[in-house]
This record gives structure tokens, C-alpha cells and sequence, in this order.
């Protein structure tokens, strides 16, 4: 019964890491995509009413929202009641607003998370455009334009956009929202893994050595992928570009096979760890946590695009936080585990603080991401290493009985 149930897990998990879902997005954008947007909203920025103004602010809106590597915030209520619908050019004003904000984050990929510095940025490249305007067509003239104008000059526009935003934009609590409901959905399915999977069964020193060089093998072959792709993919800023956004370039199925060989690392550990480690159970939690977070990050790699790659990641990220957490707190409890304790649960602290500084939005990004990840991949060597000891240990005894 058991071994079938092993089967049909490993089924599963196989599966996983052999279907990749088709998704119809395209790639991350190339240097000279970035140029030629950046050249032709200068354009317009001089040329707003131009033969084909409109047609070419209208596929470079579609552009920058169809390439996965230019993120920043957009907030279309941003000038309010200044520039009303019954201005003949509030359409052209407002595009012109997101078009040179997106320059930017092109430009200055750290300011792209500054959403006044983005903003700001979309104000001047559209206060630009209304000059152009009013010089060709008398009737484009705003008296809310032109005190923007006038602001601008004076150099008090970015405070003022700063109070527009605080007004207008609203910030999102998306991912404030997703990490916790992603926890909960992770501890819960943990819960229910710990009751049905979680009972103690030996293994042997022989395995536990398998176990060791397959997470071994994971790490190392995380570690050198990744290094790759920061070579491969000079273009990513690794302050604010996370390791996910590789899967859209030349090298995405290099960047896939990533999460494919951290969830089999993860799961080796759980597996070890439901073998030596029976006795409290918040073990059979972590081991119960473990477990949900191998699918989540697999199912992570096999969906790229938002939302199924965002709901996938915000369960199985936080679960492998609470498993290390977890488990490495149980191991004071473990005399064979006692060694590790401190170093083990020092780490999963820092893997926690890594966590919560990107859901808060606090410093870079990609840093934090990589920082995490680096945290997981040391954990899990610590902890696959001592489990070949501790399963000797545990070894010895029985064949004096026998």
C-alpha cells in the first residue's frame, strides 16, 4: 500500500518536471527593442500629433505591457481631475504619461520600484509633448498643464507629483495578501501530509548517502545553472530582476530545470527527514511542509506567466521558509539533530527576514531573492550531511542486537 502511494507520488512529481505548459507570452525584450521604443517615445515626445502618432503610441503601449522584463507601477487616475476626458488630447497626454514613465525603468532599472521617480519621469516626457502640442495647435492649450509647467520650471514638480500619488494611486497589497494566504494554503495541505505521510519508517545508512549525493548534486547544479545564466543574460540587473525572469530569455529552459532540481532536493530531505527524525511533531510538520513545497516550486517552473507561476510560487516559497523554521527549531529536541540546531535555525532566521524585506518591497528585489535561495540551498546541505551521520549512528545499535 505504501509503495504504491510512493509510486503514484513519484508519478507526479516526474510528471511535473517533464511538462512544461505551453504559455503565449513572448520572451524578455532585446537591446534593440529597448532602443527603438526609447527612440520613437523621444519621437513623440516632440511629434505627439504626428502622421502616426496615435497607431505608434498605441503598439508601444502594447509592447510594454506584453514584455515580462519591464515592471513598474501604472496608475491612470495619476493627474485626476486636471486633465479631464473633455480635453481633446487627455488620451495622448496620459499614454504619453506611461510611455516616457516606462523609459525610465528602461534606462534606470533601480527606479523602476520608485513609483514618484517613474511617475514623475511620465509627467515631464508628457509636459514635453504638451509643449510640442501648443506650438502646432492653439486649441491643446490646459491651464492645468501649464501650472504643471510652471511647477516644473520652478522645480517643485516632484513633490507635487509625490502628493498626486498619494492621493490618485493607490498602492496594491497583492503580494502583502499573497504571501500569508500562500502560507496558510501551504500549512494546511502540510498538516494533512504529516497526518497521512508523517509516521516514522528507517532509513538506511546506504540511503541516507543516496539521499546526500542527490541533494548535493541539486545544489551544485543550481548553483552552477544560475551562475551561467548571470553570464549568458548579462542584461538582467541581478539587484531588481528575480531568477524567474531568466525562464523568458534565450536560456529559460536552463532557468526551468532549476525548479525542477530544487524540488527534488527538497523532497530528498523530507523523505530523510521522515525517516530520522519521528519523535516531536513539529518534525512531522516541517517534514509535512517539505513535502508541499517540492510540487509548488516545481509547478513554479512549469508555468512562467502570471497568475499560475505567482499562485504556485507564493505556496511553495513560504512552506519551505516554515519547514526550515520549523524542523530546525525541532532539532533542539533531536540529541542526534542537537549539533546543527543553532547554525540550522540561524539560517532559516535569515531565511525568513529575506522573505518578509521582499513582501514588504524593502531593498532589491532580485538580492533578496537570491539571498533566499542561497540561505535554502546551505540548509539543505547542512541538513542532508548530518542526516548520513545520524542514520550510522542509528545503525550500529541495531546490528548489535542482531
Amino acid at each position: 500500500m505504501k509503495r504504491a502511494a510512493h509510486r503514484r507520488a513519484a508519478a507526479v512529481f516526474v510528471a511535473c518536471a517533464l511538462h512544461v505548459a505551453h504559455v503565449e507570452a513572448r520572451g524578455l525584450s532585446t537591446p534593440e527593442e529597448r532602443a527603438d521604443f526609447v527612440a520613437l517615445v523621444r519621437l513623440l515626445e516632440t511629434q505627439p500629433l504626428g502622421e502616426d502618432a496615435n497607431t505608434t503610441r498605441q503598439r508601444l503601449r502594447e509592447w510594454v505591457e506584453e514584455v515580462p522584463d519591464i515592471r513598474f507601477k501604472v496608475c491612470a487616475g495619476l493627474l485626476g481631475d486636471l486633465v479631464s476626458d473633455d480635453y481633446p488630447y487627455a488620451r495622448e497626454i496620459a499614454l504619453q504619461v506611461l510611455l516616457s514613465g516606462a523609459i525610465l525603468t528602461i534606462e534606470h532599472p533601480g527606479d523602476a520600484r520608485d513609483d514618484v521617480a517613474v511617475y514623475t519621469a511620465g509627467v515631464e516626457g508628457a509636459l514635453r509633448a504638451y509643449e510640442a502640442m501648443v506650438k502646432s495647435t492653439p486649441d491643446a492649450r490646459l491651464a492645468a498643464l501649464d501650472d504643471l509647467v510652471v511647477k516644473r520650471d520652478r522645480g517643485e514638480l516632484v513633490d507635487y507629483i509625490a502628493g498626486l500619488a498619494k492621493q490618485n494611486c493607490k498602492r496594491s497589497n497583492g503580494l502583502l495578501l499573497a504571501a500569508p494566504i500562500g502560507a496558510a494554503v501551504g500549512l494546511v495541505l502540510a498538516l494533512l501530509v504529516a497526518h497521512w505521510f508523517g509516521g516514522w519508517s528507517h532509513v538506511s545508512p546506504r540511503v541516507a548517502t543516496l539521499f546526500r549525493r542527490i541533494v548535493l548534486i541539486c545544489v551544485v547544479y543550481y548553483i552552477t545553472a544560475l551562475i551561467a545564466l548571470h553570464f549568458l543574460e548579462p542584461e538582467y540587473d541581478p539587484r531588481y530582476h528575480f531568477m524567474s525572469d531568466y525562464a523568458w530569455g534565450a536560456f529559460g529552459w536552463l532557468m526551468t530545470t532549476t525548479f525542477f532540481v530544487l524540488g527534488l532536493g527538497l523532497l530528498t530531505v523530507a523523505v530523510g527527514l521522515r525517516g530520522l527524525h519521528p519523535s516531536p511533531r513539529s518534525a512531522r510538520i516541517g517534514f509535512g511542509l517539505l513535502a508541499i513545497a517540492a510540487p509548488f516550486i516545481c509547478l513554479a517552473g512549469v508555468f512562467r506567466g502570471f497568475p499560475l507561476h505567482d499562485v504556485a510560487g507564493s505556496v511553495g516559497v513560504p512552506s519551505f521558509v516554515m519547514a526550515a523554521l520549523v524542523l530546525s527549531w525541532s532539532f533542539r529536541k533531536a540529541p542526534e539533530w542537537q549539533a546543527i540546531h543553532p547554525a540550522t535555525l540561524l539560517i532559516a532566521l535569515g531565511m525568513l527576514a529575506a522573505l518578509v524585506s521582499m513582501v514588504l518591497d524593502i531593498g532589491m528585489p532580485g538580492l533578496q531573492q537570491r539571498v533566499l535561495l542561497s540561505l535554502l540551498l546551505l540548509w539543505l546541505s547542512i541538513v542532508v550531511h548530518r542526516l548520513v551521520r545520524v542514520a550510522g549512528r542509528i545503525a550500529i545499535p541495531q546490528r548489535a542486537e542482531v
